[in-house]
């Protein structure tokens, strides 16, 4: 058997190694060596087992350009501070007044380098471990934002995230690295709508981002994510939070489109009385595929989760999830609750669900299950008896499936409008 060696490690990814290559942001050598060492994962790497990158690694990408002249979508049908990413590079020209928020910092983390708060987080919640994407990301981030919510300070309304992908002047694909640092002091609260959508053609255009999020002592961080990436770019991202004695963060995910999806989120509960709730909906047909990967830890005791997560996969389309619930030995009295639920449209249609609860301490209550099949043919039969369609009856019984998850979101505009594009797509995928 002939060895693997450095060069043969890097031949797979010859087409981004020109483009992480930037000695100007904190831990970019370390991010570039490590890039460098770790492989392409493929089919027997276990955490990317069912989905395959390889091919994200064939053609050359070109660098973005963030000064493109972009449409800009309605706005929210609710009050939200609009900040505007246009391939991975904020636009302060699209966006509102981010000083809007007392005692709530919101900027380019490019402005923010060389600061104390940014020098004390980076890096420790998204570590420089065998991820290569993470990697890629820490060697070149392309653009990012950093917000610091200082002690008590809460926000009047959510900040909402725009990031729009679109191809170069040239239509050549683009690698967008973004890179998010939240900040929450003792006692803050902050509401963010993340939304993802594409303009063009871009399914050749590859989206790799990291986040880091610090939830100080009795803070709260509320993140709604939104993927509609329509004949979109594959979007690779990473969300790492530290969570402090009773912080509360949770986080709702709503994957309506993306040829290519891949969510990892990691949570470590580091406080007592510290709390998360991971919840996701996700609407697949065609070729979609949207692999959902969690990591709760349990670090301390009287720490508590929750996570469901509920998919609809109609046509040739692919959904994963894998959550894992880790609970140290000292963490008494933990709590943590944890299900997965399917349901298979068409015969081609795969979802492959791996729940796992790994628990070195003897007092603790945790539960965790799945389920993969078709919708109850007793209930749509009935109400095909009354008069209601095939395609209609599929629409209301996946809308009362979803509505489990979707009534978990506290901010009722978001929900409302949410549930409306969820039942949008409901009817394009029936």
């Amino acid at each position: 058997m002939n060895a693997i060696t450095t060069d043969t490690l890097m031949e797979p990814k010859a087409t981004v190694l020109p483009l992480i290559q930037d000695g100007t942001w904190p831990l970019a050598a370390e991010g570039y060596a490590k890039a460098l060492a770790v492989p392409v994962p493929d089919r027997r790497t276990e955490q990317w087992k069912y989905t395959r990158v390889a091919h994200l690694f064939r053609d050359p990408y070109t660098r973005p350009q963030g000064g493109v002249r972009v449409e800009l979508p309605r706005r929210l049908p609710f009050p939200a501070t609009r900040v505007v990413f246009v391939n991975g590079f904020l636009r302060t020209d699209l966006s509102d007044d981010l000083k809007a928020h007392k005692g709530i910092v919101i900027d380019s983390i490019t402005n923010h380098l060389g600061h104390g708060p940014l020098k004390a987080h980076y890096g420790q919640a998204a570590v420089l471990d065998d991820r290569l994407f993470t990697a890629m990301n820490t060697a070149a981030p392309t653009d990012g934002l950093i917000i610091l919510a200082t002690k008590a300070a809460k926000a009047a309304h959510p900040v909402h995230i725009l990031r729009i992908t679109t191809a170069d002047e040239g239509g050549r694909p683009v690698l967008v690295q973004p890179r998010d640092l939240f900040m929450m002091q003792g006692g803050a609260a902050l509401e963010v709508i993340d939304e993802h959508i594409t303009i063009g053609h871009t399914s050749a255009s590859l989206v790799n981002g990291v986040r880091e999020s610090f939830v100080g002592e009795g803070a709260e961080l509320v993140l709604h994510l939104l993927q509609n990436e329509d004949d979109g770019p594959a979007d690779i991202s990473l969300d790492a939070v530290r969570v402090a004695a009773k912080g509360h963060f949770s986080v709702d995910t709503t994957t309506l489109h993306g040829p290519l999806v891949r969510n990892d989120l990691r949570v470590e509960l580091d406080g007592p009385g510290a709390h998360a709730e991971l919840n996701g909906v996700y609407l697949l047909n065609g070729k979609a595929h949207c692999d959902n990967h969690t990591y709760i830890g349990h670090n301390v005791p009287d720490c508590t989760s929750d996570e469901l997560y509920k998919g609809v996969v109609a046509d040739h389309a692919t959904g994963v999830f894998n959550g894992k619930v880790f609970v140290k030995p000292d963490a008494q009295r933990t709590l943590a609750y944890q299900r997965n639920a399917n349901v298979l449209q068409d015969d081609n249609a795969r979802v492959y669900s791996k729940p796992e609860l790994e628990i070195y301490a003897d007092d603790v209550r945790c539960s965790h299950g799945c389920t993969v099949g078709r919708m109850d043919e007793a209930a749509v039969f009935y109400l095909r008896s009354r008069g209601v369609s095939e395609a209609e009856a599929w629409r209301m019984m996946s809308h009362a499936f979803i509505a489990e998850v979707m009534e978990r979101i506290t901010n009722t505009q978001w929900r409302e409008h949410l549930t409306r594009m969820v039942d949008a797509r409901l009817e394009q995928i029936k």
